[in-house]
Order: structure tokens, then sequence, then C-alpha cells
């Protein structure tokens, strides 16, 4: 067992080692090609290219996808004078296709996906147990959702499928998580049929499949507006479960950490999670000391907010930061409550995330009962976006809120340092437009 293990080891860096490369080679060329060079054609190669691309999300997309949309909605503020956060942070018209940040969150997102197509793609064609097949195709199809799900985030639109030739045909928000959708239940079905075997099980340890594919599918179906089936999928979730990014502090790395809190870093999470007005935490809000550590410092630019250091999920370069968050179902149901006036049941749902105190991962507010006035679904709407702006804070969820929650936000062009976000979506990377005929025009804002 310990000498297969160490052959996977090998195969494993060799993966990433080759994702190394496409991303060095391919950044400027050809983001939509997906990675079939790294495809080995037997079942060892195919699960180290799911422990590859496990790898590659946790240490590098997930760096773009909390930094990015954290500095267009005030999670973040930008304390020294880069171009790159500072566009973003400013956002409006002055955000173009060039910025470094919206260039590493795209092509990043579709080398992963691209890498859980090869997957699916090949699976049929290699011989393994049957449990270690419906295991490795149901996290490879989580996998494409999970991705195609930020992609849309982020992007107005998103190809659903990667191509060879760099041409990939884009859908729109409403197909791509439609396609979301279809792949959860589609992996739900693989497990029905066949549980995973504890072979493809020891490869995702730290992340439990059948969990995760319910969390998912409660986001999608609240982002499609389909709330019924939103209520359903998230009350089958698992509160007391976890998975996680795992990091070991060496070769991997927390991302968060890194590009937030070592060193002398040019970003910091801002102080009350960004947020102002009525979306202040309330005093005693127990999620203000498990993410935040108060210091007496301001953004040298950029609308001078006063920022904290970051704790939480991000305190040190090991410390293993969740998939999704117990206190998201909850908010879902809470959403999908008030979003069909089931306004009793939205407060019920509010209530148990203020009062919550027995969080497996310890982000507990503490709080009392929400005393609003419980008869305004406005009123539950914004206290709904309140708990997840701080719950979630720093998840790359702020964005899709801020959009979902206050759809009517009027964004200046020239850009603005205060409003709750400064973009609804961005525009697509400057190499996309011109190596893909098939790039929509850039949003406006």
């Amino acid at each position: 067992m310990m000498k297969k293990m160490k052959k996977i080891k090998n195969i494993c860096i060799a993966v990433l080692s080759v994702i190394t490369f496409i991303a060095c080679e391919t950044d400027f060329k050809n983001e939509n090609r997906p990675a079939e060079d790294i495809v080995l054609k037997s079942k060892v190669g195919l699960l180290s290219v799911s422990v590859g691309m496990t790898q590659y999300f946790a240490t590098s997309t997930l760096s773009p996808i909390v930094e990015v949309s954290g500095l267009s909605t005030r999670e973040f503020g930008n304390t020294l004078t880069f171009v790159t956060p500072a566009e973003l942070v400013l956002g409006g018209t002055l955000l173009n296709g060039e910025n470094a940040g919206i260039n590493r969150l795209w092509p990043r997102l579709l080398k992963g996906k691209g890498m859980a197509e090869s997957i699916l793609k090949n699976i049929d064609d290699v011989t393994m147990n049957a449990g270690t097949k419906s295991g490795l195709s149901a996290y490879a199809k989580w996998f494409k959702a999970m991705t195609l799900g930020y992609l849309v985030q982020s992007f107005e639109q998103a190809p659903i499928y990667n191509s060879v030739d760099g041409q990939s045909l884009f859908s729109s928000r409403a197909d791509v998580l439609a396609e979301c959708v279809k792949l959860l239940e589609s992996a739900k079905s693989d497990l029905k049929e066949t549980p995973a075997s504890d072979e493809f099980l020891a490869y995702i340890p730290d992340l439990d499949l059948p969990n995760l594919i319910n969390a998912f599918l409660a986001r999608y179906q609240l982002f499609l507006g389909n709330y019924t089936e939103a209520i359903t999928a998230a009350n089958i979730v698992n509160l007391d479960a976890t998975s996680e990014w795992v990091y070991d502090g060496v070769s991997n790395k927390n991302p968060i950490w890194n590009f937030a809190v070592n060193g002398s870093p040019d970003t910091k999470p801002q102080d009350n999670f960004g947020l102002t007005g009525m979306y202040i935490p309330e005093v005693g809000d127990g999620r203000i000391a498990f993410y935040l550590a108060s210091v007496d410092e301001s953004e040298t630019d950029f609308g001078m907010h006063n920022v904290d250091n970051a704790l939480g999920f991000f305190s040190t370069e090991s410390t293993s930061i969740p998939v999704f968050l117990p206190g998201e179902m909850l908010l879902i149901i809470a959403e999908s409550y008030a979003m069909t006036n089931d306004l009793t049941n939205a407060v019920k749902y509010i209530d148990m995330v203020r009062e919550k105190t027995d969080d497996v991962y310890d982000v507990n507010a503490g709080l009392a009962a929400w005393a609003g006035d419980a008869t305004s679904k406005t009123a539950i709407m914004n206290e709904i976006f309140k708990n997840r702006s701080i719950e979630l804070f720093m998840t790359g969820m702020r964005l899709e809120d801020s959009r979902r929650i206050h759809p009517n936000l009027t964004i200046p062009t020239e850009g603005d340092y205060f409003i709750e976000r400064n973009r609804n979506y961005y525009p697509y990377p400057y190499n996309e437009h011109e190596n893909n005929s098939n790039t929509p025009a850039d949003p406006a804002i």
C-alpha cells in the first residue's frame, strides 16, 4: 500500500507540474484548452488528476475568487497603491479586461473545469471498481458544477464546455446554472446507484462528497429562483459534517493568508466587514472576534477605509478553509421562505443563524433573536444580506449576494469607493477577447 501511495504521489506531482506548465504556456494563448495533456489512460492517472485539480483549486483558484470580488464589495481595503487592486476597489468603467486579478480568476477556473471535463470524458474507457468509478464521476461532476458556478458569480456569461481550439461557445447565466444543477443531480444519481468506494474516498479524505453535492445544489437552486428545491436540498445537508480545503503550511499554503495576512499585504479586510449604515454588525456579535482583529490602520488611499487583520480561517498559513459554511444553508432556507412570502419561517431561520452557538466551525453570532419588522419582506431580505455578509465573510459570495438581493442598486460608471458593489459583472479578460471570437461584449457595469 505504501508503495502504491508513493506512486500516486509522484504522478500527482507530475500532474501539478504539467498544470503549472500549461498555466505559463496558455495564459496568453488559449485559456479554454482542456487538460487533455495530463489525462492518463489509467485508473491511477484519473485518480491523480482528481487530486491535482483539488490541490490546484485550493491553492491557486480560491485566491482570486475571494480577493477579486472582495475588493469590489468592500470586504477588502487596498492598503498600497498597486494598480490591480486599485482598479477593483474603484470599479465602474475604469475596470477593464486587462486587470490582472480578472486575468487570474477566469483562466484558473477554466483550467480546473477542463480537468474535471477530462476525467468525465475518459472515465468510461478505463477499467476500475464500480464504486471507484461512481465516486470519481460524482466528484468530477461536482467539481465542474462548482467552477461553473463561480464563473457566473463573476461573469455575465460563461462557456459550459472548454474547447481544444479555444473557440468555446458562451452560455447565459441561467443556462450555466441549469447545467450546474444537472451535473449535481447526475452526481447524486451516481452515488445512489453505487456508493463511492473506500479506494476513491481515500483521495478526498477531507471532503464529504454527498454533503457537498446537496450544499451546492441548494446554492444554485437559490440563484435560479427555484426556492422549493433550494429548501429541499439545504435541509438534506448535514450541518455537523465538515468539508475543507486543507493546507500543510509548507508546499500547500492557505492562499487567503498568503495575500491578506502574510508579510505586509496590500489587501486587508475592512473594518465592520466593509458594511455600513444599518448593516454594521451589532455589538456582541461573536463573528466579529472570529474573523477580525482590530488594528489602528487605514488605507493609504482609495476612500481611506479602516482595515483590520484577518483571523478565522485565514489566520495562519496552514489553517483549513471550509468549502461551504453551515450558516449558508440556514440563510438559503431563510431567503427562499422570504421570497415565497413565508415571512414567519424566514425569520425563524434568520434567528437560527443569529442565535447559533454550536457551529461546527465556531462561526457563532451568539445574538438575541432579530428585533426587526417581521412583517416586512424588504427588512427581512436586508437582514439576510447583513448576515450573509458577516457569516460568509471572505468566501467570494458577496458580489452574487448583493446583485441578487439588491438588484436595483445604481452603480456609478465612474466608480465609487463606498457603494455596496461597484460592478454587476466583470469584463471578460483581454486574452479571451483576443483568442476566442465567441466572447460576448463586456457588460457596461
